[in-house]
């Protein structure tokens, strides 16, 4: 083959590559471009108060009771006396559609009457209906899952106690599948009581909190 051929073959071939590797950044680019140009609606919603607010207490000893309109929640562990604290928030305030979700959701509850030795307090929600009207013969029949988180009380009254409630949330704003969380001291038996803070409580600081950071 005489130079001449040959340098023209090259020419032709660096040409050719250099194509491929212009068309292959351009093709890359207009995916980021494409990508780029999506744009997510983000928001926080603080549900609180009795207008987006379930909540009572259930009591063993008295099965047939409801507590629906106290102002405070009990829990307690006893054997044949124990208490479970149930809380429930309306999510139609916050207007996330099925499709959006939950980034992070935090329940607050309030500790307005602490037990003499720190106890720990299950959060697990509920996959069956109920309403401030529950008793504990009724609460029995509830569906719970696995319990979501815990938290220690400790000894001190008036403090506030937050766990992550994402993957639950999440799950209520896109099936409806979940209607709040019980509380249970699943700890020894012992003649302790926590009392919190209900969404009737006169004073605002004391009712329950639900606070989504959310996608559309």
């Amino acid at each position: 083959m005489s130079v001449k051929k040959l340098a023209l073959l090259l020419t032709a071939t660096v040409a050719a590559g250099c194509s491929a590797a212009y068309a292959a950044t351009l093709s890359v680019g207009s995916w980021h471009l494409w990508a780029g140009s999506q744009t997510l609606t983000k928001g926080t919603c603080t549900l609180t108060g009795t207008a987006q607010t379930v909540d009572t207490y259930v009591d063993e000893r008295n099965p047939t009771s409801s507590f629906g309109g106290t102002t405070t929640m009990l829990v307690g562990p006893r054997t044949s006396q124990r208490k479970w604290a149930l809380i429930r928030f309306d999510l139609t305030s916050c207007n996330i559609p099925s499709t959006g979700g939950a980034d992070s959701a935090t329940l607050s509850v309030r500790i307005t009457t602490a037990p003499g030795s720190s106890r720990t307090i299950d959060v697990t929600p509920v996959s069956t209906t109920w309403d401030g009207t529950l008793t504990w013969n009724v609460a029995q029949l509830l569906t719970q899952g696995a319990t979501t988180a815990s938290f220690a009380t400790g000894t001190t009254s008036n403090v506030t106690k937050t766990v992550t409630v994402t993957a639950d949330v999440d799950d209520q704003i896109k099936t409806g599948g979940i209607f709040g969380w019980v509380l249970e001291d699943n700890g020894a038996s012992s003649n302790i009581t926590t009392t919190l803070g209900s969404s009737n409580s006169g004073t605002a600081a004391n009712r329950p909190t639900l606070t989504i950071n959310y996608e559309k």
